[in-house]
């Protein structure tokens, strides 16, 4: 789990990076802090969609919907929460290392 972790931060600056080429035209502090905010925060968000979908709290949503909507028999029907993936704790955990280290950078661009 902690190489898939550490594959995920790497992969996450890769885009921080390419992110800050494509909308600053350059890599420094500030632009750093800008894009690893917005990445950080989005890989977060993901993660706690996937928890609050996975928690069952849209299932009867999603079956009444399926039943309005679909010709499906009633065997057919799965809940919304057996269909969404289970893994959403490793993005949480590069999401919170990626704003851990975006706070850092925030601190040191305070002091110079």
């Amino acid at each position: 789990m902690v190489k898939k972790i550490l594959i995920w931060i790497g992969i996450s600056h890769l885009f921080i990076f390419l992110f800050c080429f494509i909308f600053y035209h350059r890599v420094d502090l500030l632009s750093y802090i800008n894009v690893s905010f917005i990445i950080g925060a989005a890989l977060i968000l993901y993660a706690m969609a996937g928890y609050v979908i996975k928690g069952r709290f849209f299932d009867i949503v999603f079956y009444s919907f399926q039943h309005f909507f679909s010709r499906m028999s009633d065997s057919d029907r799965r809940p919304l929460s057996e269909l969404v993936p289970q893994k959403y704790m490793i993005p949480f955990i590069t999401g919170i290392i990626t704003l851990l280290l975006m706070l850092g950078s925030l601190f040191f661009y305070q002091l110079s």
